[in-house]
């Protein structure tokens, strides 16, 4: 298979050794489009369900905002407060064929496989990410990966993040920062930081178990990618702006290896040994979870 955005060796190095890596200019504006109308419909659905609730007035729905504002002013104006939020989190994990074929993008597969190799599963823990403005709810603490999965299974795995902003990501509106060099210090003890239901990341490290690096801030632009390991420490800042900060990240491991989520499926993304495996539709990929009885929310 031909690659055309292979890392090159210095750049594994550095991603080895930093347990991070910032990729420029992968996604062109045409592959993350299907994805971003994805979330386009999904905004107007929570703006028609606000108006049926009658926490939303007709005058305030704010249709020709550009997409990165449109959300955060609709929970502004939404008569009762974090609704906005608790609708987008009981929607749960989104499994639209946006989704799906940003997961599945070449470019984005060739640099898993500078890393991996050919054989890849596009692994089951991924989301897409709303980062509100000045919300504690959307806050993520310092924490390994690794750390909110089963690590006894995935202990030996290497699983690469891919961290795409759909929105240009800065330290302003909530990019990630992460511990360079962290990912060598093997698993951290992670401890519940909050018992608020409405919090999207609830299990951190504590200030006294963080080990000692260099925190990076990593801005990144619409079509980059932050690469990171299971390992890195790593936490989003707060958004300090007026828009939403959208993001998704998917990762990826090898296939045939511990998940860590083995009770969800992955699919998979590549194979040169056996090319029949991998999962070339969206329907293919529900069927995945409706065949093994798993909850699409999931």
């Amino acid at each position: 298979m031909a690659n055309t955005s292979t890392l090159t060796a210095e750049q594994v190095q550095q991603f080895q050794n930093d347990g991070f890596l910032i990729v420029r200019d992968v996604i062109s504006d045409e592959a993350a489009k299907p994805l971003i109308h994805d979330l386009e419909e999904l905004v107007e659905n929570l703006t028609s369900a606000a108006l049926d609730q009658g926490i939303l007035d007709q005058d305030h729905t704010y249709t020709n905002s550009p997409f990165a504002q449109r959300l955060a002013q609709l929970g502004s104006a939404c008569s009762e407060p974090n609704w906005i939020w608790k609708e987008y989190r009981k929607i749960g994990k989104l499994k639209t064929p946006g989704v799906f074929h940003l997961r599945r993008h070449p470019d984005l597969l060739d640099i898993i496989e500078s890393l991996i190799g050919p054989e890849i599963l596009a692994h089951p823990q991924y989301a897409v990410r709303a980062k509100l403005p000045d919300h504690m709810h959307t806050e993520v603490p310092w924490h390994q990966d690794m750390g909110y999965l089963a690590d006894d299974d995935a202990s030996n795995t290497l699983i690469v993040n891919c961290w795409i902003p759909l929105v240009p990501a800065t330290a302003q509106n909530g990019c990630l920062q992460v511990l360079r060099g962290s990912n060598h210090c093997g698993n951290i003890p992670h401890e519940k930081l909050t018992d608020d239901p409405d919090t999207q990341a609830p299990v951190g490290i504590r200030d006294e178990n963080l080990p000692a690096g260099e925190v990076i801030t990593c801005e990144v632009d619409v079509g980059d990618v932050l690469l990171t390991m299971e390992r890195v420490v790593h936490r989003s800042l707060t958004n300090k702006t007026d828009g939403v900060r959208w993001s998704i990240d998917s990762r990826y491991c090898g296939l045939g290896l511990p998940t860590g989520r083995n009770e969800v499926p992955g699919f998979v993304a590549r194979s040169d040994q056996d090319p029949q495996r991998i999962t070339q539709s969206h329907e293919e990929w529900i069927r995945l979870f409706t065949d093994s009885g798993i909850d699409l929310a999931r």
